[in-house]
């Protein structure tokens, strides 16, 4: 069974090619708009997700917070930060172990960053 990847982002059309990126190489991809919705959809996800990909700056519920909230549920899920690169002070709002990758980013790093959390 292919990994489920929650993919995480207030913007439209990021979030469209992230979950595209990842389907077209097999991945199931549940796409959410904010934390919260991501934060119901992995509570209530039946099987669980692989892998989480989020935003930081959202309205609501932030990445930061999403990130420490699944945290405490599921401490093992890996997760993958994206952020703008004039963002990158947000940086110290996270663990040391969470992987950024930032914006403008090409999808060949994205599915790469991607395959590393997922291998372990």
């Amino acid at each position: 069974m292919a990994p489920r990847i929650l993919v995480v982002d207030d913007e439209p059309m990021v979030r469209a090619l992230i979950a595209r990126a990842l389907t077209d190489e097999g991945y199931q991809v549940v796409s959410v708009a904010n934390g919260r919705a991501a934060l119901e959809a992995a509570r209530a996800a039946d099987g669980g997700f692989n892998l989480i990909v989020t935003n930081n700056y959202m309205p609501g519920l932030n990445g930061a917070e999403l990130i420490a909230r699944v945290r405490e549920d599921f401490p093992d899920l890996p997760i993958l930060h994206i952020d703008d690169i004039t963002r990158k002070r947000a940086r110290q709002e996270l663990p040391d172990d969470i992987p950024t990758v930032y914006k403008p980013f090409s999808v060949a790093t994205l599915r790469e960053a991607v395959r590393k959390l997922l291998a372990g």
